[in-house]
């Protein structure tokens, strides 16, 4: 039988994890929603058939066989605070660099415990998807769901979770080209096709490539003196990837994910 998946938190990545869930013709599990956020969780309650909104975290946690934490790492504590879980419950957190060590204790007595780090791209079955460690129950559910990488090591966890906190950086160079594009006279739809379909065969070249081969590419995709050159090392010049190793370098090193309480506990 398929178990009782229970979502505590119902923000954007689990908005996209259960679109993608409900989305599989093999789905046949139920989902029993937090009543936060209130209109996602009465989106998608009204939207699939699997999914039944509750009136409180600790209803979810009575229903479900596998509970999934996904608040903001600052509201993990008061959120899990004064919870009663059961010990043959599976934990898959979704809270950002909060390995499972640090939820132990807050979801006791269960024990089965990983941390996932989906992405919102997930929706659409692309991206991807961290499992620490390799919970059987867990792959089971959410195992078809992106490109799963599975980790037994939650020392790394962190490193995953800064590797992500590109993504809006990424978006932000993207649409600096399509803005550059239209400042030049393209108008804004034909602009924004382009560099969109550029930017989707640069990521199918990047997947095909062998991993011992990646470090070629940027001197593959430039000619001697030609335009793409001359972008990059104006880029270099100006310490535009230096300052994005030093920005994950202070992410990783600096970043607090619990309130400063809890982490002094």
């Amino acid at each position: 039988m398929m178990p009782i998946i229970g979502f505590l938190g119902v923000g954007t990545v689990s908005t996209a994890v259960i679109h993608a869930l409900c989305a599989a013709d093999d789905f046949e599990a139920r989902i029993v929603l937090s009543p936060r956020s209130t209109h996602r969780s009465e989106e998608l309650a009204v939207r699939y058939g699997q999914c039944t909104r509750l009136g409180s975290n600790q209803e979810v946690v009575d229903a479900a066989d596998i509970v999934v934490l996904a608040m903001r790492p600052q509201q993990m504590d008061e959120a899990l605070s004064g919870l009663s879980f059961r010990k043959e419950q599976v934990i898959a957190s979704f809270i950002a660099g909060s390995p499972p060590s640090t939820i132990a204790e807050l979801v006791s007595p269960a024990k089965k415990i990983a941390q996932l780090i989906p992405l919102p791209a997930i929706e659409y079955g692309r991206g991807p998807l961290l499992i620490c460690p390799e919970i059987p129950e867990v792959i089971n559910v959410f195992g078809s769901l992106g490109d799963v990488i599975t980790s037994d090591d939650e020392t790394q966890i962190r490193v995953f979770s800064v590797a992500s906190a590109f993504m809006s950086t990424y978006y932000e160079m993207q649409n600096t080209v399509i803005e550059w594009m239209t400042s030049r006279g393209i108008d804004e739809s034909t602009a924004a096709r382009y560099v969109l379909s550029e930017l989707e065969g640069l990521a199918t070249v990047g997947r095909v490539t062998p991993v011992d081969r990646l470090a070629d590419l940027p001197a593959e995709h430039q000619t001697k003196g030609g335009l793409n050159e001359r972008v990059r090392d104006h880029m270099i010049s100006a310490g535009a990837f230096a300052a994005l190793r030093a920005a994950l370098d202070d992410v990783y090193d600096n970043a607090r994910l619990r309130s400063p309480e809890a982490e002094a506990e």
